[in-house]
């Protein structure tokens, strides 16, 4: 017993000598670069983007709701804005309603970069519209925010690449290496207009870009445990997209008189299973990377978990998966968001059905989670099948090595003070996706700080956010000269 005993000391004494070992030998990934003031926020930029936010630019899933008046009326208060972005800088019209610039580098021999930003945003929900704390669509300033829907998704990303070129180019600055501005219309049902035409036409033009950024990641101060200092999330991946449609189709009747099971009762049973049996959680190359950048920066324990992800795994897990966005970064996930069934109190409905919307992680095929799905649910009386086209897979990882990673965290260091920059998996999808095939290199990054109501009530982004972002994309531009 004692030499057992000497035998598990001596195992101990190994393990955590290797686990200090490897905790102080991690290697600091971050780049010191030192950040530069901006210069004053002027009255023009800030009414600029209250005035972007009046727009209704919404796009609906329902096609006989779309309205056209408000983009066309975008467009024309784009023109007249950025007078000089228009009268020097080439512009197409794609599908009525997507906007794509080419600002003409001096060295034809250096591959394009390109900014993405899109147009349009998502409905306000009706039966929310008077929880708002301002309306919608005002742009109202209070508290050191800017309100309204499309502040962070997306109009603060384009608005600020508009205000840096116009000022620019009213500097008659060019760049070494051209730019292409694309900025979609209807990102928030696909893309398949506005940025799947344009990467068409990229590609037949045999356009290869060396760096793509659209929107994504952000800084935050809030959302990764463990560290006291912003983070920037700089996604080099995106989550793959699809929707299954679950429907129960059974005899309904009376509401008198039910059978054991009706339609209703077989669905939520389906939804439950589904929703208690998540997928495997996995660390993949963008959580790995998100590891190695901000493990040194954490404090303890936090630094020696993410020096030895696979010792502990389980404890990182189980942080992770305590909240939505943390969860998503490290599994495929499930939920319904669209439920029907019924028409009246007093009649059991015959059909009933379900969407289910899934955002994959790499590694996960659609094919893969759909056969997982029929396997989880088991159930022959629920009927599934994919809910629409809209379907793709996880992205390609962007290597952290890479010129569009490099030239992107040196930006974000050089607007931010005292911030940590780490690759990152995004979770939500973006107009980027399809442009795999004109670019290698595809970073997906919003530079505000922490914004608030993504999709939903009370959207709303900070004015030292706003100003940043201009300074973030005017530093990039100039970036071009060399």
């Amino acid at each position: 017993m004692k030499k057992i005993g000497i035998i598990i000391l001596m195992v101990l004494v190994i393990l955590v000598g290797y686990l200090a070992y490897t905790t102080i030998t991690a290697p600091n990934l971050q780049r010191n670069i030192k950040a530069k003031l901006p210069p004053n926020l002027s009255d023009s930029a800030i009414l600029h983007f209250q005035q972007a936010i009046s727009f209704q630019t919404i796009s609906y899933d329902d096609a006989k709701k779309w309205d056209s008046v408000p983009f066309i009326q975008f467009r024309h208060f784009l023109e007249t804005t950025y007078p000089f972005v228009h009268q020097k800088l080439e512009r197409e019209i794609i599908s009525q309603y997507t906007l794509v610039y080419k600002w003409q580098g001096t060295n034809l021999n250096l591959a394009p970069f390109i900014l993405m930003a899109h147009q349009d945003v998502v409905p306000i929900e009706e039966s929310t519209r008077k929880q708002w704390t301002f309306k919608p669509f005002s742009g109202t300033i209070k508290d050191g925010y800017i309100w309204g829907r499309g502040t962070t998704d997306d109009k603060i990303n384009l608005i600020s690449i508009f205000e840096s070129a116009e000022k620019l180019l009213r500097e008659n600055y060019q760049p070494k290496r051209t730019v292409y501005f694309v900025f979609g219309h209807d990102e928030e049902i696909g893309g398949k207009q506005g940025a799947v035409k344009v990467a068409e036409l990229f590609k037949a033009r045999n356009i290869k870009a060396d760096l793509i950024m659209d929107e994504g990641g952000i800084i935050t101060r809030e959302k990764v445990p463990g560290i006291h200092k912003p983070v920037a999330l700089i996604g080099t991946a995106e989550k793959g997209y699809m929707s299954l449609e679950l429907s129960v189709n059974k005899k309904g009747g009376h509401s008198s008189q039910p059978d054991k099971e009706t339609a209703i009762d077989i669905l939520n049973k389906a939804l439950v299973k589904l929703r208690k049996q998540p997928f495997e959680a996995r660390f993949t190359e963008p959580m790995q990377g998100f590891m190695q950048y901000l493990g040194p920066s954490m404090q303890f324990p936090n630094n020696m978990a993410f020096a030895n992800p696979t010792l502990f795994k389980r404890l990182i897990v189980n942080s992770y998966e305590k909240q939505g966005a943390g969860n998503a970064m490290i599994r495929t996930t499930a939920v319904p968001t669209i439920i029907q069934a019924g028409i009246k109190d007093n009649v059991i409905p015959t059909l009933a059905t379900a969407v289910v919307n899934f955002r994959l992680l790499p590694g996960d095929s659609a094919s893969f989670v759909f056969n997982k799905v029929q396997e989880i649910i088991n159930d022959k009386r629920v009927r599934i099948k994919h809910y629409d086209k809209n379907i793709s897979e996880a992205s390609a990882t962007t290597p952290t090595k890479s010129v569009a990673f490099l030239r992107i965290d040196s930006i974000v260091k050089s607007s931010y003070d005292s911030v940590v920059s780490a690759p990152f998996l995004l979770i939500g999808a973006t107009d980027s996706r399809h442009f795999t095939e004109v670019s290698d290199n595809i970073i997906k990054f919003s530079p505000m700080v922490d914004p608030i109501g993504f999709h939903g009530i009370d959207e709303r982004v900070s004015m030292d956010s706003y100003h940043r972002s201009i300074w973030f994309f005017e530093q990039f531009l100039r970036s071009l000269k060399n």
